[in-house]
């Protein structure tokens, strides 16, 4: 569901991020997994606490990266965040934004289209062929990669989907390839601000808000439960099922270990 296995591949350029490392990657699915096992099993809480808990599991390594000091000396051990702090959840660790990323920069588009995908179930084309998708280079007058992609979607063939999936990722532009906290691209502020379906947002503590209330996120967690489960792609026929699933998992506090029993129990799984 989010990509962890492939942070066995995460590759960035260390002259670019000093905190780079082979092991970086297998760290940050650690504190993911770990998270999950804290709101899942441990709390059997709301499952919107994977994106809003100030809560996490980390090492020395993704202390550095996060700039808070480290509970234990070696392996992991839990940290509380800011509660005021712009991090918070899978959304402000290393295994999503880093993993969304370039190996020399961020991308705006690729952690736009995880958000669409992955936690609201949103199917996003793919480019049209022979379609130039180089960003701009920094120039005076558009220095952030915000500044650039809003140039770039002037293009009438990149406008489309790129309107969809950028101002997501422009919220997390205060982060940057790797997931250290930054204000400043190429000497010039970023401005993280946006609006997702309708609803504004000034910084990545606001967007991974709106993204846990989002009327398509319980769905589309219970879409990729079920889907998991059956080992295939629900059908159109399947969805009056995916909607009573949806409305149980609502009804009991959006909490995940009720609903793999209500996956379980469902015509869909058993049939």
């Amino acid at each position: 569901w989010l990509d962890l296995y492939a942070l066995d591949a995460l590759n960035k350029d260390p002259n670019i991020f000093r905190h780079a490392s082979a092991e970086l990657g297998a760290a940050a699915r650690e504190e993911t997994l770990r998270l999950a096992e804290h709101v899942v099993f441990e709390r059997d809480a709301d499952v919107r606490e994977l994106l809003t808990s100030r809560t996490t599991f980390i090492d020395r390594r993704l202390a550095a990266i996060y700039n808070v000091p480290a509970t234990v000396d070696e392996g992991f051990g839990r940290v509380e965040l800011p509660t005021t702090g712009p991090r918070a959840g899978f959304l402000g660790q290393v295994a999503f934004l880093a993993h969304n990323a370039h190996p020399t920069s961020t991308s705006a588009t690729l952690r736009g289209i995880f958000v669409r995908e992955r936690l609201l179930c949103q199917s996003m084309p793919p480019p049209p062929t022979n379609l130039n998708t180089a960003i701009p280079e920094p120039t005076e007058a558009a220095r952030t990669l915000k500044e650039r992609l809003q140039r770039h979607m002037e293009d009438d063939f990149c406008a489309g989907c790129h309107a969809l999936t950028d101002p997501i990722g422009f919220g997390f532009e205060q982060f940057d390839g790797i997931g250290r906290w930054r204000l400043e691209e190429n000497g010039a502020r970023i401005d993280a601000s946006g609006e997702l379906d309708e609803v504004r947002f000034a910084d990545p503590a606001q967007l991974t808000r709106a993204i846990a209330d989002h009327p398509a996120f319980a769905g589309c967690v219970t879409r990729t439960l079920f889907a998991y489960a059956t080992g295939g792609t629900p059908s159109g026929g399947q969805q009056a099922q995916l909607d009573a699933l949806t409305a149980q998992f609502d009804a009991r506090g959006r909490r995940l270990l009720p609903l793999v029993g209500a996956v379980a129990r469902s015509p869909g799984f058993r049939r």
